[in-house]
C-alpha cells in the first residue's frame, strides 16, 4: 500500500515566498502594524509581547532558562534551539512555533498564570495562523499545480499532510487525512453543534466566531512540542474511550453511580461538565467528541510511505510513529540539503530509506 505525507514545502514550492516561516512572521507583524485584523482575534498588545520574547535569546543562549525546562521533550527543544539559534537571529529568523516555546519558559520565570498565560498562547496562535492563511491566498495555489503532480498525489492511497490549508484535497476530488487540523474545520470549542457546546456553559456563546477569522477559530494546532501535537491530536480519541468506561460504570455499578453523581454539584467547573457528558451520553449513547485528527490512522499504516516537504528538523512526533510501525516495509523521504540525508536515516535506523533531492523531484517529474 502507498502512503504519503505532505509537508509545507510543497506550499512554498508553488506558492512562493510568501510561505516562509520568514514571511509568516513578517506578514504577521505588518498585519499588526497595518491594523490589517480584528481586535476581537487577537489584540495590537501581542506584537510587544513578541519583541518581548525575542528579546530573551541572549539569555536563553546563556543558560539562563534551562532550569526552566521542566519536562524531557522541552529540554531537548531548548538544546535545539540553542544550537540553531544565535544572538543575531532576527524576529523572523526563528521559528514561529518556537515562540511558543520561548513563551511557556517566560511565563514561567515571571509566573505568568491564567488567564493572561493563556491569552498570550492563544493570540500568538491566531495570529501565526491569520499570516498562514494570508487572507485565503493559501488555498489557491493548488492552481499551480502541474498536471504531473496531481496525477502523482492521485497514485496513492492514503495522502497525510500536516498543513492546514485544502490544495491537496481540492485536486485529487478525493479525502485527504489531516495530522494537524485543518482551516476549514472549526475546533469542537466553536462549532455550535459539537458535543462540548451541548453542556450547559456552551463556550461558543460566549466566545463566538468572528466572521471572516475563522480559519483562527479552526482545529489547527500549533506549538513548539510533537508531544503537545501528539496529545492535541488524541485527546477526542482518549476522551470517547474515557466516557464509555464512566457510562458502563454508571449503569453497571451503583458505587461509581453514587460518585458520579457528587459530580453534579461540584466547585469544579470540569468536573461539572464531565458529568453533564455522561448524562448526555446515558440518553444518547453514540454522542462523541469528534475526530479532527489522523494521527491514530497514521500509526495504522502499512507497506510504503513518501514523505515530501517535510523538514527532517520538525514533527519528530510524526518520525517516532513511522519508526515504531512494523507493517511500515520501505520508506521514501525527499530530502531539501543533501546534508539532511545522514539525519533522515538516523531516525529510521530499523527501515529501509530511500533518501531522494526534492529539488530535482521539482523540476524534473514525479518520478524523479
Amino acid at each position: 500500500m502507498k502512503n504519503i505525507i505532505i509537508g509545507n514545502g510543497i506550499d512554498i514550492q508553488f506558492g512562493g515566498a510568501d510561505y516562509t516561516n520568514k514571511n509568516i512572521i513578517e506578514r504577521a507583524l505588518l498585519n499588526l502594524k497595518n491594523k490589517n485584523f480584528s481586535e476581537e482575534v487577537y489584540t495590537k498588545e501581542i506584537e510587544t509581547w513578541i519583541y518581548t520574547l525575542h528579546s530573551i535569546i541572549p539569555e536563553i543562549l546563556n543558560n539562563e532558562y534551562d532550569q526552566l525546562a521542566v519536562f524531557d521533550y522541552e529540554k531537548s527543544e531548548l538544546e535545539s534551539f540553542k544550537n540553531n539559534y544565535s544572538t543575531n537571529s532576527e524576529i523572523s529568523d526563528i521559528g514561529f512555533e518556537d515562540y511558543f516555546l520561548l513563551n511557556e519558559l517566560h511565563c514561567r520565570k515571571y509566573r505568568i498564570k491564567n488567564p493572561e498565560r493563556f491569552y498570550f498562547q492563544e493570540f500568538l496562535r491566531r495570529l501565526f495562523l491569520d499570516s498562514i492563511y494570508n487572507d485565503g491566498k493559501i488555498n489557491e495555489i493548488h492552481k499551480s499545480f502541474p498536471n504531473h503532480i496531481v496525477e502523482y498525489l492521485k497514485s496513492f492511497k492514503n495522502i497525510f499532510t500536516t498543513n492546514y490549508d485544502r490544495n491537496i484535497e481540492t485536486v485529487i476530488n478525493n479525502k485527504v487525512l489531516y495530522l494537524h487540523g485543518a482551516f476549514h474545520i472549526l475546533s469542537q470549542t466553536y462549532d455550535p453543534n459539537s458535543l462540548r457546546n451541548k453542556l450547559s456553559d456552551r463556550p461558543f456563546e460566549k466566545y463566538p466566531v468572528i466572521k471572516g477569522y475563522e480559519h483562527t477559530f479552526s482545529t489547527a494546532i500549533t506549538g513548539s512540542s510533537g508531544n503537545f501535537k501528539e496529545f492535541s491530536a488524541t485527546q477526542s480519541e482518549l476522551a470517547n474511550s474515557g466516557f464509555e468506561k464512566f457510562v458502563n460504570g454508571y449503569k453497571e455499578d451503583p458505587e461509581i453511580k453514587e460518585k458520579i453523581e457528587a459530580f453534579k454539584n461540584s466547585d469544579d467547573t470540569l468536573i461539572r461538565n464531565i458529568y453533564e457528558v455522561i448524562q448526555l451520553k446515558l440518553n444518547k449513547p453514540d454522542l462523541k467528541f469528534s475526530i479532527d485528527y489522523a494521527i491514530n490512522e497514521l500509526k495504522k499504516v502499512q507497506g510504503e510511505i513518501t514523505f515530501l516537504g517535510l523538514s527532517p528538523n520538525n514533527d519528530s512526533h510524526i518520525f517516532k510513529i513511522i519508526k515504531d510501525n512494523p507493517s511500515i516495509e520501505s520508506i521514501i523521504f525527499y530530502y531539501f540539503q543533501e546534508s539532511e540525508q545522514h539525519l533522515i536515516c538516523s531516525f529510521f535506523d530499523n527501515k529501509k530509506v530511500k533518501t531522494k533531492s526534492v529539488k530535482k523531484f521539482w523540476s524534473n517529474n514525479a518520478s524523479a
